[in-house]
């Protein structure tokens, strides 16, 4: 403890220089720098600190994101955290590789139909309680107000099924934290997966259909067309991927780190530019390999490891610091209920419908799903983009409830995997 209290300190004190060194920002290169060179510096330390306190990394990562971004110090400036979304996008795909590879048919055969069971109770129960309680908050939210019922079913239908989205991201970056591993951690992994496919099929669905009462249509063929493309878009070029994967790490087997890093950064770029999803494609290119070869899939796992610590830093770090709290202190009051609710649809659908030959998923589980973060935030987004007339006043109330998922899900994660007795130990080299 004694540690972790000068290591805060010290932080803070790196904090008040960072404060102070605002004046000398003109001669100290662009905001994109910037931001880049004091999240990377501040996240490694932080969670160094968080860990000498108990906590998550990636909590540490997140909070000194929020103190030195545009809302509370405001050294790092919105266009700079903004800048850094080619490092999101490698960060994502580095980590849903990490995960892919932990996707062998063994366990697909032995979890598999179990937890789309249990995932489709979950994201229903929490579906269906975040859209009664948004319509039942017609008279007092701006965007619903004006509607008529059908167009406000809609909207409810639209951003509930934003809601119940989890985070593969959190969730797999804590596991390589704690070096986790265990039948509890498989399941976990698999349904926040699962259940992040379900809810981007469901919101192409409910998309289409309030597209259509504003007038605008229900084009099934195109919605169809649309997330066939995304899914087995993903699929095929993941697969793709993996095969260029193979070849260099049998015939060249060297700098292996650093290849992984540039085929993650054209996985996230291209997949974007593509209209498809890069966590689908790194994912799929992982489990690939890993089933038609486990030697070399434990190979990528430890590369990861070992060069994926700064790009974790600054990818959390990053996204701290986009936090907006302004929007938390406008809809906060609707976005608490919101996310209150949430957590306890989830909490009784796991205490109702988790397989019972294992008693840790009915007591654990719900704490691994609270997390929410990349898929969430593109989903807010774009009801923002497609719906101009009220999705942004949709897109604030999401991440208002984003803000308060990403402070205290990381660390219900971390206590469900501790509490399920899987965690090896929380000194992984190398990990986030």
């Amino acid at each position: 403890m004694k540690g972790a209290v000068t290591r805060l300190l010290l932080l803070m004190v790196l904090l008040a220089i960072i404060s102070r060194a605002q004046v000398l920002r003109a001669d100290s290169g662009t905001s994109v720098t910037l931001a880049a060179g004091a999240l990377l510096l501040c996240g490694l330390f932080a969670g160094k600190v968080a860990k000498g306190f108990g906590l998550p990394r990636l909590t540490g990562y997140l909070l000194v994101g929020v103190a030195v971004g545009p809302y509370a110090l405001g050294f790092i400036p919105g266009e700079g955290v903004k800048g850094l979304d080619l490092v999101k996008g490698l960060a994502v795909s580095l980590i849903a590789l990490v995960a892919g590879t932990e996707l062998r048919l063994g366990l697909i055969r032995r979890v598999g139909a179990r937890v789309a069971l249990l995932c489709a109770a979950v994201c229903a129960v929490t579906f269906a309680v975040c859209f009664g309680a948004t319509l039942a908050l017609k008279p007092v939210l701006p965007f619903l107000t004006p509607l008529t019922m059908p167009q406000a079913l809609a909207v409810s239908a639209l951003m509930s099924t934003v809601v119940v989205s989890f985070s593969p991201t959190v969730t797999i970056a804590i596991v390589q934290e704690t070096s986790a591993r265990g039948s509890f951690t498989e399941f976990l992994m698999a349904l926040v997966i699962i259940g992040d496919l379900l809810v981007m099929v469901a919101f192409a669905l409910a998309a289409g259909m309030t597209r259509a009462s504003f007038g605008g249509g229900f084009d099934i063929a195109g919605l169809l067309s649309g997330v066939g493309w995304e899914l087995f878009g993903s699929v095929v070029v993941g697969g793709v991927l993996a095969v260029a994967m193979l070849v260099y790490m049998r015939g060249v087997k060297r700098e292996l780190p650093l290849f992984l890093v540039g085929l993650s950064f054209a996985a996230a770029e291209g997949g974007t530019r593509l209209h498809l999803s890069p966590l689908l494609v790194s994912l799929a290119a992982g489990a690939l390999i890993v089933n038609l070869d486990e030697r070399e899939g434990e190979r990528i796992h430890h590369a990861i490891q070992r060069a994926g610590l700064p790009v974790f830093a600054l990818f959390f770090a990053a996204a701290g610091a986009g936090l907006k709290l302004d929007a938390l202190m406008t809809v906060g009051p609707a976005a608490l209920l919101l996310v209150v609710l949430r957590g306890l649809a989830i909490w009784f659908a796991c205490r109702r419908f988790a397989p019972t030959h294992d008693p840790r998923l009915k007591e654990y589980l719900w704490m691994g799903l609270i997390s929410q973060a990349g898929v969430t935030f593109g989903l807010a987004a774009l009801v923002s983009r497609t719906f101009p007339t009220f999705g942004p006043q949709v897109e604030v109330l999401i991440v208002a409830m984003i803000t308060a998922h990403e402070l205290v899900g990381p660390v219900l994660t971390r206590r469900a995997l501790t509490a399920s007795g899987e965690v090896r130990t929380d000194e992984a080299p190398g990990t986030a």
